[in-house]
């Protein structure tokens, strides 16, 4: 689902919390000094329940605080997944001690979100009335004040977990804290790495693959990146840069069959578009429409994979290479319109793009550009921002 409109987050402890309110007038002064935001009250049941609205963004949040735990069942997904092992390894014991919870959501329209239920957006619909929300800029406006919202929350009392449903991240709640202090948007909260991959025999290197779950709600798909033998951590880095670039001003998604990596040529992976029910390398069939990530290329991990075409087979494609090019005058014109927009698009994001062909001789390399070392992220973890790649980033078409 493109752009969800009702976000929540869920903040659990094992203790009372008498600072419901003090956590909304903190939110919304905060607000205040960011945007020219202006909230009313339509609701509220002091220490328990407030409901803000701003009619000039038509955007709605509220703040419970409940004296129970959450249903467990909301949890099973998460703690299915290994990565929330990882990142809290005595998650469960932490939910175990949940004795209260404040729950925090965020949505645009006077509705508050009810028209994700199909009867109503099929009224409104009817009404002429499309869902509210609906675009990339407002969806990350709500998961902006959402995170925040929890940051304050967090300040006022430090919880046992926080559970972010729009990637079902369930962490403690200092690297919740951290990861959302840290991340843009699409960021480290915003996406949830499932990993899996077989058991790897003695003396046999571990092969971990990722699908993401929250791509979904930008792209339209999730993105797989297939058990293979680098580090789990270093493809979520690739993950993380191939989203920022369709997400980005101007960005576009890698075409199908298109390689993209940084400029310095450190790494190399090329992208495969999967519709819903296609049949993947693995045998499997997709369950729903993926991007594949396939790894060609890590420097840094020593990885180099048969088919990636050497970086010194580049073909200048403005120049019509004869052994590329169709007979058929209509299918030359056509391909050479594919390059130009290829081009066009990767120089729209400050990159380029860059034809090579496996049997092309091999010209001399060009100078190679500045390499600017990668920003570390949260210490400890695996890169979970992505911000080691760089931002610029050319297709290339392997031929």
């Amino acid at each position: 689902m493109l752009y969800p409109n009702r976000l929540q987050a869920a903040l659990l402890f094992d203790r009372r919390v008498p600072d419901l309110e003090a956590i909304m007038r903190a939110y919304t002064r905060v607000e205040g000094m960011r945007s020219p935001i202006s909230f009313n009250m339509p609701e509220s049941n002091p220490g328990l329940f407030y409901r803000l609205y701003d009619a000039a963004e038509d955007l709605m949040v509220t703040l419970e605080y409940i004296e129970r735990p959450c249903n467990p069942e909301v949890f099973r997904p998460a703690l299915a997944s290994s990565y929330t092992g990882i990142l809290t390894p005595d998650i469960r014991d932490r939910i175990a001690r949940t004795d209260t919870h404040i729950l925090l959501e965020v949505s645009h329209g006077v509705l508050g979100g009810v028209e994700g239920d199909p009867k109503v957006a099929a009224m409104l619909e009817a009404a002429g009335h499309g869902p509210a929300g609906a675009t990339q800029a407002q969806f990350e406006r709500r998961l902006q004040v959402l995170a925040l919202m929890a940051r304050i929350a967090i300040e006022h009392a430090m919880p046992l977990a926080v559970h972010w449903t729009q990637s079902d991240l369930l962490l403690r709640g200092e690297l919740f804290d951290a990861l959302a202090a840290e991340s843009g948007v699409p960021g480290a909260v915003n996406l949830h790495p499932q990993l899996f991959g077989p058991r790897a025999a003695p003396g046999e290197a571990e092969r971990v693959g990722i699908r993401t779950f929250g791509a979904r709600h930008w792209l339209g798909r999730e993105i797989l990146i297939e058990p293979n033998v680098l580090p789990w951590g270093a493809n979520l880095q690739t993950i993380f840069a191939f989203l920022r670039v369709a997400t980005m001003p101007n960005g576009y998604v890698i075409p199908d069959g298109d390689t993209f990596g940084p400029e310095d040529r450190s790494l190399s992976y090329r992208v495969l578009h999967h519709d819903a029910g296609a049949r993947l390398g693995n045998g499997e069939i997709a369950d729903m429409p993926l991007y594949e990530l396939v790894p060609l290329k890590h420097v840094a991990h020593g990885f180099l994979a048969p088919e990636q075409v050497p970086d010194a087979n580049v073909i200048d494609e403005r120049a019509y290479p004869v052994d590329l090019m169709p007979a058929d005058q209509d299918e030359k014109m056509a391909l050479a319109n594919e390059w130009a927009e290829k081009r066009k698009l990767a120089e729209g994001i400050g990159g380029r793009f860059e034809l090579r062909h496996a049997d092309a001789p091999a010209a001399p390399p060009p100078p190679p550009p500045p390499v600017i070392a990668p920003t570390p992220s949260q210490p400890g973890l695996p890169g979970l921002s992505g911000r080691g790649l760089r931002s610029k980033v050319f297709g290339r078409k392997g031929q």
